[in-house]
């Protein structure tokens, strides 16, 4: 599959991003595994301590990085003129600020935890981990190119649209394709509740392969035949309807798992960005300023 120029240049700040944390923490290993008490006698104390001109720079861009994540909930909601761009696109580099920051935020703390400013560290933490569990249940979300949520109705079209575009390029009737979908899908339920869900994504997911294998060999027993080009585009086209139609399947407990997740994500997010005001501020009034 191409990468397009977006998705090349975002593997780009990924590697670079990581490659830079990565030489960071090894740089400074023996410094982060000493005793507390031992570090002040360090080389390394003055450049790397949470105060530090390096220890500082991670907290000052790191905290910078976490206050951009809040340029995704303002393009959802259109603040501030920010209405350019799709959301699949925009939800990606939030993703990255959401991975980097933190990692330049531990990396500033120096493995120290006190105080009211551990909640936030903790808060942060939790909201990362839970980022990617929402990643997650947003990937079942069937969505269009810009990143809008579809409805009941849309699904309905595209699988329509695709069983029609099956048709008519290689002359599969609908009613046809309709059963080895639903062959090749057997034992998706519909609108399971609570933890059920999890548990069916995550079989679903991890029972891939077995159903492509299924819907392959159900292709050659049906159209022994077909010439190896058009099966190839069979097996494609009937493998992202069949997805379509779990999706479908699956939408109202989707929809209601990730508007459960998002209960519990936005108050560790509060709570981060409250407590990590109220550090920067009481910081900067003891005159720690840095380099300016």
């Amino acid at each position: 599959m191409r990468l397009s120029a977006f998705k090349v240049i975002l593997l780009f700040f990924y590697a670079l991003g990581l490659a830079a944390i990565a030489w960071a923490a090894w740089y400074g290993w023996d410094y982060y595994n000493l005793p507390l008490i031992e570090r002040p006698h360090s080389e390394f104390h003055k450049a790397l301590k949470p105060g530090g001109l390096i220890g500082h720079g991670f907290g000052i861009v790191g905290s910078a990085m976490i206050l951009m994540l809040f340029l995704y909930s303002m393009r959802k909601r259109g603040w501030f003129w920010l209405r350019f761009g799709k959301m699949n696109r925009w939800l990606d580099i939030h993703i990255w600020f959401g991975i980097m920051g933190p990692l330049l935020i531990t990396l500033h703390t120096a493995g120290k935890f006190h105080g009211i400013v551990s909640i936030s560290y903790f808060s942060m933490v939790a909201v990362m981990l839970s980022g990617f569990f929402g990643r997650y249940i947003y990937m079942q979300i069937p969505r269009d190119e810009s990143g809008h949520a579809l409805s009941l109705a849309d699904l309905d079209d595209k699988i329509e649209h695709m069983s029609t575009e099956l048709s008519s390029e290689l002359g599969i009737p609908k009613e046809e394709l309709s059963e080895i979908s639903k062959r090749a899908g057997r034992g998706i339920p519909e609108n399971r509740r609570g933890l059920g869900v999890l548990i069916v994504l995550f079989w679903l997911d991890l029972t891939r392969s077995i159903r492509h294998r299924r819907l392959r060999r159900e292709l050659k027993r049906r159209f022994p035949k077909m010439h190896p080009t058009n099966a190839t585009t069979l097996f494609i086209l009937a493998r992202r309807r069949t997805l379509l139609m779990r999706k479908r399947a699956m939408l109202r407990s989707t929809n209601e798992l990730f508007h459960y997740w998002h209960v519990v994500h936005k108050p560790f997010a509060i709570v981060m960005v409250l407590i990590m005001v109220v550090h920067v501020t009481v910081v900067v009034l003891m005159g720690y300023r840095w380099v300016f």
